[in-house]
């Protein structure tokens, strides 16, 4: 591993170490004593995490001939708290649990995942959780041995993990592991049967059957990505219809959150801002009252702004900012094959740190243009040093 290390200590040294940390310190959320908006009806929900396999926006936002492909998803906007301008901090399943779990931005080469010594010394919800007497517990069909993920998962805090190996189920496995219905109905009764527990619990689910090959056993839609995004919509959609039927959802919080965008339509590049635009939605009985959350923020936000709501310090997720605290910047970061983007209320810069250069901007004017460029330069040397230095 340390041979072919793609972390070298003189890589993007755009500024002085000092600037560059002034430079990142006005991206930071603000830590102590911030002034947050509460929206949920207690500091001590019980937490599940489902992470939805390529759910970018091009899929969920498609209506073919009149019909949704994601309509269960898409009718909980109106139910709970919808955030409209969410990007992903990266392209691929590891780097997308990382950036929801740790509140760790990703990498422009590297994945922190795949060097368990550096993962393990990772910040992470379940970790915070855990300390504040949570059962956490994280549950996929596939196998949980890839890119690392156990050891990433047992290294930051969840005390259980469950998948292929260890799930009883009694069906074929699909290319990937089991599919999404059967694994939704067992982690539906898994909740359940936390629930009846006294003590508070943090479950995630990451589903599988909306990736490639898309192979399901529905037919909804002629494209296989449409098709497969539609079957794992309806069955994560059931299991939250029966919490909703429980006395469980009363002190419930769902967060359904992608791990990455998706190529569709054919052609949508990897960095651009429509690949990188996923669903967020918060939802369940602990839920204060629906609402729409219009300012610009990235997945890895997810930890600070959950850890503020619960009144647990986050001041170790540097790179998470709390979506509901006064003074904290909107904007979103993300990187790809040695590039980055970053998008903000005036406007989206995509860069190539390779050629040094522009792919792509949309910006009111030249001064936000550079302005941008800078924010996202200091944002990849913060990156690359904080992981070269773990």
């Amino acid at each position: 591993s340390a041979s072919r290390s793609e972390l070298k200590e003189g890589d993007y040294c755009y500024f002085s170490d000092e600037e560059c940390e002034r430079m990142f310190e006005q991206l930071q959320s603000p830590q102590a004593d911030a002034d947050t908006t509460a929206v949920l009806n207690t500091t001590r929900p019980n937490v599940v995490l489902v992470i939805l396999e390529s759910f970018g926006r091009t899929v969920t936002d498609e209506i073919i001939d009149g019909k949704e492909v994601t309509p269960h998803l898409n009718s909980l906007k109106n139910e709970g708290i919808w955030f409209e301008n969410l990007f992903a901090n990266s392209y691929r399943t590891d780097r997308g649990t990382v950036a929801i779990m740790s509140g760790y931005s990703t990498h422009p080469k590297g994945s922190i995942m795949k060097c368990p010594q550096k993962a393990h010394t990772l910040p992470a919800i379940a970790r915070s959780l855990h300390a504040e007497g949570y059962t956490t517990t994280f549950t996929y069909g596939g196998d949980a041995n890839f890119t690392n993920t156990i050891s990433y998962l047992y290294g930051t805090g969840i005390e259980r993990v469950t998948d292929q190996r260890t799930l009883p189920l009694n069906v074929p496995l699909a290319q990937w592991g089991y599919a999404d219905d059967v694994v939704c109905e067992y982690f539906a009764d898994e909740v359940l049967e936390l629930a009846s527990a006294e003590k508070p619990y943090f479950a995630t689910l990451l589903t599988l059957s909306s990736h490639e090959p898309f192979d399901v056993p529905y037919s909804a839609f002629e494209n296989k990505i449409l098709n497969a995004a539609a079957f794992t919509d309806e069955c994560v959609g059931k299991m939250i219809e029966r919490w909703k039927q429980s006395p469980a959802w009363e002190d419930m919080l769902v967060v359904l959150i992608a791990d990455h965008g998706i190529s569709y339509p054919e052609g949508t590049q990897i960095g651009s801002v429509p690949r990188q635009r996923i669903p967020m939605v918060w939802t369940g009985g602990a839920v204060r009252e629906p609402m729409q959350i219009n300012t610009y923020a990235a997945q890895c936000d997810l930890s600070a702004t959950l850890l503020a709501q619960l009144g647990i310090d986050h001041s170790d997720f540097i790179f998470s900012k709390d979506i509901f605290a006064a003074d904290t910047p909107h904007y979103a970061y993300w990187s790809f094959n040695n590039g980055f983007g970053i998008i903000a209320d005036e406007g989206n810069v995509v860069y190539d740190c390779t050629g040094d250069k522009i792919v792509s901007s949309e910006c009111t004017d030249p001064a936000a243009e550079q302005r941008l460029i800078m924010q996202g330069k200091a944002l990849t040397q913060t990156i690359h040093n904080d992981i070269y230095q773990r």
